[in-house]
């Protein structure tokens, strides 16, 4: 039987009174009685160490109500309980892999396929990021030391318009940083958040601005893609997570980085290109921007190698391309 199906047939055996807008007043009231009923169950085992097998019947009994509950809701509100079920299922897919699968990176977007070389990423990236102290301050400078391909074996090149596209191994990249704050919290090192979008999600405008990378050949995709309002709303989206990261175990674990915060995510790139990439990317990707972001601060600098074949962002104290 589908849920559908038990949907309307458990609607031919309710005598739930209610109906109108009051309608689904009394199986909520249901579902909270059920659920604390299947508690009961788990109580008894914890607290009196009553075997779950004895208590299976009444644990299916349980569920049953908790399922016909769930049903009475949908009806009161209108909801059909199998097409609920289906979009759920979609949800769960999205947000997490199943256990012990490994992703198919084949079926991921890469967001800069079909641009000249000159405007992809490269596939292999390493940084060397070192720090200073000036004025009792820490600052932050970082340069590319190895990459893989590169398109620029002789440094940037000139567009024709005074603009410039491309960097150059072994030379500063971007400016020196300081955490632009009263408390030092490590910002300096927030580029990393950056390279944790570029290397897992194949998306980022801050590190294609930073690299010169912008896709030019393609005007539509060098305004809505790459253009200042993309590059704002990363940016925002580096600094609103960062203060976040505190309250959820500094994003060190994928399992930090709950719902809420792929959902700020999600909302502050609505309209780019990254809106294709599932939950559980975000979460790799968050992750791996703060894990490095944590090793930079902790050694005061390092190396960090971003793979984007293998969707990876890892930190080592010493060179590793």
């Amino acid at each position: 039987m589908d849920l559908s199906e038990f949907q309307e047939k458990a609607q031919q055996t309710s005598l739930l009174p209610l109906g109108g807008p009051q309608a689904a007043y009394q199986p909520l009231l249901g579902l909270a009685f059920e659920t604390g009923s299947i508690l009961n169950v788990y109580m008894r085992y914890l607290r009196d160490r009553i075997d779950l097998d004895e208590s299976i019947e009444q644990l299916t009994e349980e569920l049953g109500d908790l399922l016909w509950y769930a049903a009475a809701v949908a009806t009161a509100s209108g909801l059909d309980l199998g097409a609920i079920a289906e979009a759920n299922l979609k949800r769960a897919r999205d947000r997490y892999l199943p256990p012990g699968q490994e992703p198919d990176f084949a079926d991921l977007d890469r967001y800069d396929d079909g641009y000249p070389e000159t405007e992809r990423f490269p596939r292999q990236i390493q940084f060397d990021f070192t720090e200073v102290i000036e004025n009792e301050s820490p600052i932050a400078t970082m340069k590319i030391t190895a990459v893989d391909p590169n398109s620029f074996p002789t440094g940037p090149v000139p567009l024709g318009d005074g603009k410039m596209a491309g960097f150059e191994v072994g030379e500063q990249l971007g400016a020196s940083l300081t955490d632009n704050s009263h408390i030092a919290d490590g910002y300096r090192y927030h580029d990393a958040i950056h390279f944790g979008f570029m290397a897992v999600l194949g998306w980022s405008p801050n590190s294609r601005s930073l690299l010169q990378l912008k896709r030019r050949s393609d005007a539509k995709i060098d305004e809505c893609e790459d253009g200042a309002r993309a590059i704002f709303a990363e940016e925002g989206l580096a600094a609103i997570l960062s203060r976040l990261a505190g309250r959820r175990m500094g994003y060190l674990k994928e399992t930090t980085v709950d719902e809420e915060t792929v959902q700020i995510a999600r909302a502050a790139t609505v309209g780019l290109e990254v809106s294709s990439a599932p939950a559980w990317l975000w979460r790799r990707a968050i992750s791996s921007g703060f894990s490095a972001m944590r090793s930079l601060i902790d050694n005061k600098g390092g190396f960090l190698i971003a793979d984007l074949d293998a969707r990876t962002l890892t930190y080592s104290k010493y060179p590793a391309m």
